[in-house]
């Protein structure tokens, strides 16, 4: 099997475990030392290197056959990715599987779109064979809004009555780990992934209605007041305004599409967000 470096963070560390189990040899990449004992259990080792500082780089991609690569959501995300790309491509990486976002192009309307798009123009442009992974938005950053939804039975946002394809991040890792088990069927692929149903906010606080068996609301604020809140947590301006957009566009309805390559991907439907609240319902309460 393989040796692969993998991106840390959710999808990393779901997508290491499936490729752990399928027996290849996983390093998960992070910036700063740290132990993770369920990982470790499965043979998964810790490499740190920090993409801001080339000159650490190199050992981290040292014998690395395959890169899942995830990026956080950062203004300079393009310069960070560039050089994780030189590094692999200077390390003789065969193949780059990325988690990109849905909708990405490096001319995309909103700040996520863009950059996500051109970082996938670098991949594309580096060589490398790829796989793009295009994922909705997470079913887990709900756990976000696990104060107020414990607090104030509420959850908060601007998207209004928009519907968004959310997904699970175990659906992203699987599709991820597929293309890089299954490796040249899946090059110069893009895969859409989507949950089974575009669902709103309200629709959420339904579904969590139903499971927690007590009232949840989801309240819709005005841009200006949400970004309010995110400062008040610490946000800084770029981050505020990038999820604005996202609300923004979600409101509109353009990220309301749904694909099929979950299940064509991987043989299985997605996870919908019912099983996900069920899956993680001791959290919620």
């Amino acid at each position: 099997m393989s040796k692969v470096l993998v991106s840390n963070g959710n999808i990393g560390s779901a997508t290491a475990t499936i490729l752990a189990n399928l027996g290849h040899d996983v390093c998960l990449l992070v910036r700063k030392p740290d132990s993770n004992p369920e990982l470790e259990k499965l043979g998964i080792t810790i490499t740190v290197a920090d993409a801001a500082k080339s000159e650490t780089l190199a050992q981290a991609f040292e014998g690395v056959d395959a890169f899942f690569f995830v990026s956080p959501l950062v203004e300079n995300m393009v310069e960070l990715a560039a050089h994780l790309i030189a590094a692999a491509k200077q390390a003789g990486v065969k193949h780059i599987v990325r988690s990109s976002a849905n909708g990405a192009t490096p001319d995309a309307p909103i700040a996520m779109g863009k950059l996500h798009g051109q970082v996938e123009q670098l991949i594309k442009n580096s060589g490398i064979a790829y796989t793009i992974v295009q994922p909705a938005t997470f079913f887990q950053n709900i756990f976000g809004s696990i104060g107020t939804i414990k607090s104030q039975q509420a959850f908060y946002g601007s998207a209004g009555e928009g519907k968004n394809g959310l997904v699970d991040v175990r659906d992203i890792a699987a599709v991820a780990a597929t293309a890089i088990n299954e490796g040249a069927k899946h090059v110069g692929k893009t895969y859409i992934v989507t949950g089974p149903e575009a669902i709103s906010n309200a629709d959420m606080a339904t579904v969590l209605s139903k499971k927690l068996g007590k009232e949840i609301k989801y309240v819709n604020l005005s841009a200006a007041d949400l970004g309010k809140a995110y400062k008040g947590y610490g946000m800084g301006d770029w981050v505020v305004n990038a999820l604005l957009e996202l609300d923004n566009i979600t409101k509109l309805g353009y990220v309301a599409n749904l694909s099929d390559d979950v299940k064509s991907v991987t043989g299985r439907i997605p996870i919908s967000f019912g099983q996900f609240v069920d899956d993680n319902l001791a959290g919620f309460k």
